[in-house]
This record gives C-alpha cells, sequence and structure tokens, in this order.
C-alpha cells in the first residue's frame, strides 16, 4: 500500500509542477484524467504505457517490434520471450526480477539502455507498482462485459501490417478465455500467397510445421512460430475457425465471432512481409 500511495504522489507531482497547471481557478486539481496507479493492468496501461512508452513502441515501427499501445501491450509482455535476451521473458508473472521489463525500467538489464530511452526513469515508486503487478500474477486487462460471443484479433503483426523482416511469432489475442484445448492446426492455418497477392488462385503454400504456444489464459494470447527459413517476402493470410467441424470456442461452448460481432464466422486476418509485391 505504501508504494501504491507514494506512486499517486509522484504522478500528482508531475501532474502539478508548482506553475499551476493542472489546477483549477480554486488551486484543486482538475478532474478527468486516469485515475491513481495502482497495481492492476490496466491502471499502469493507463498511467504509464500509454502516456509514456507509447511515445516510442506503437506501430509496425516499434523497437523490437514491442508496442505497448492499450490493444497489443498485455500480450506483447506477459510470458512473452524478450528480443534482446531470448532466454528472459518480458514479464514472468509471479517473479519481478526476472522479468526483463524491471530490468529496462531499473537500468539493470545487461543489454541496451534503461527505459524510456532518452528520458528520465520512472520513479522508484511506480517501478514499484508495476513489481507488485507482476507479483501478484500479472493479471490481465478487465473482462469485457456483454460480449455476445469471443472476438480474436491479431496483436502482432496487426491486421494489414507490411513487415520490412520475418515476424519472431504471430501473435493473436482472444476477449476472453478459450477453450484452449481445442486449439490445433486442424482450426488454425496459416497460408501466403504464392507471391501473386491473391488467395483465390489455387497456388497458395501452406505454412508449417506450424507450433501453437498458450501465452496467457484471461485474455487467451496465443502465439504461432515457423521455422524462420520458412518466411519469405510474400503476402500471408491466418484463419482462425469459427465454423466448421472443430470451431475455436470460449469455456462455455460459444464459438468465436472472427472480430465481425457473428458468432460462428472464421478469424481471417492478412498481413506481407517484404512490402508491396
Amino acid at each position: 500500500m505504501r508504494c501504491m500511495a507514494l506512486a499517486a504522489a509522484a504522478i500528482g507531482l508531475v501532474g502539478c509542477a508548482g506553475n499551476g497547471d493542472g489546477l483549477d481557478e480554486n488551486g484543486r486539481p482538475i478532474q478527468g484524467g486516469p485515475p491513481p496507479l495502482t497495481a492492476t493492468f490496466d491502471s499502469i496501461q493507463q498511467n504509464v504505457f500509454t502516456p509514456i512508452c507509447t511515445q516510442c513502441h506503437i506501430g509496425a515501427g516499434a523497437p523490437l517490434g514491442l508496442r505497448l499501445d492499450e490493444a497489443s501491450s498485455y500480450a506483447m509482455l506477459v510470458n512473452t520471450p524478450s528480443v534482446e535476451v531470448a532466454s528472459l521473458l518480458r514479464v514472468k508473472p509471479g517473479n519481478p526480477d526476472a522479468s526483463y521489463l524491471i530490468q529496462k525500467l531499473q537500468g539493470t538489464a545487461a543489454v541496451g539502455s534503461r527505459m524510456p530511452l532518452n528520458n528520465p526513469p520512472l520513479p522508484q515508486a511506480t517501478i514499484d507498482v508495476i513489481r507488485q503487478w507482476i507479483t501478484d500474477g500479472a493479471q490481465g486487462p478487465s473482462a469485457t462485459s456483454g460480449m455476445a460471443s469471443p472476438a480474436m484479433r491479431g496483436v502482432s503483426p496487426a491486421a494489414d501490417d507490411i513487415l520490412a523482416a520475418a515476424p519472431q511469432e504471430v501473435l493473436v489475442q482472444a476477449t476472453t478465455e478459450l477453450d484452449t484445448t481445442r486449439l490445433s492446426t486442424d482450426n488454425i492455418s496459416l497460408i501466403r500467397s504464392g507471391l501473386d497477392g491473391s488467395f483465390e488462385e489455387g497456388n497458395e503454400v501452406i505454412m508449417k510445421p506450424l507450433r501453437i504456444e498458450v501465452r496467457s489464459m484471461q485474455p487467451t494470447v496465443v502465439a504461432l512460430m515457423l521455422p524462420k527459413n520458412q518466411w519469405v517476402p510474400d503476402s500471408y493470410q491466418l484463419t482462425i475457425a469459427g465454423a466448421g467441424p472443430a470451431p475455436v470456442t470460449d469455456m462455455t461452448g460459444r464459438a468465436i465471432n472472427g472480430g465481425n460481432g457473428t458468432t460462428g464466422d472464421d478469424f481471417v486476418m492478412h498481413f506481407e512481409i517484404g512490402g508491396t509485391l
């Protein structure tokens, strides 16, 4: 609790630097900003990742592919190996000292510079809150209520990304917890166009061997990996079945909606390597 109070105080000092900024005519803080920092993913996203980290870590050109915008950060951090030090996870739930994110924020990482790069370090109180979130298990964002069925989306690459180089992996995230016992190459496929940019000519190439790894459960994040030599400059199509004999479902048996709101539709996403062909 003490570290959370310190973090809140540190944020308040940033917003009110003694010149009246952030105060109303009566000297009270202007309402409308993010709530005080607490050891939850949503709070850390609002107070740290979005306003500070996304100055660099956003979009297809994010350093080392690490996107920290609200739609991407959880999947790209939790149980995901660091690119700089592959033996370490960016966030290892329950173990902040073994989490590369903490090492980068504290300036103790063996590779590269302290984050945020070319900016003042985060207050120790803020780092302590992030440490506490990891210690508590690095729980995910608040669940979306009232959703008819689980939706899927691409995290990295995102839909329609044009990549300059082969991805380390393909990350997809569901809006809730999936029945991961149903995930297999029977209902997840990755193909490339056969160098013509079309997926209707009959010359498409099935990408294999495709390895499926579940990174987190709530929400479910799935990594898809291929041998590096399988990636070539081309257009790619990822399909996750929401229909057919073996649809992907949530824990209650509801089929995915593919991101368009219609239950039982396939999730289909395209991206390119090597620019426009």
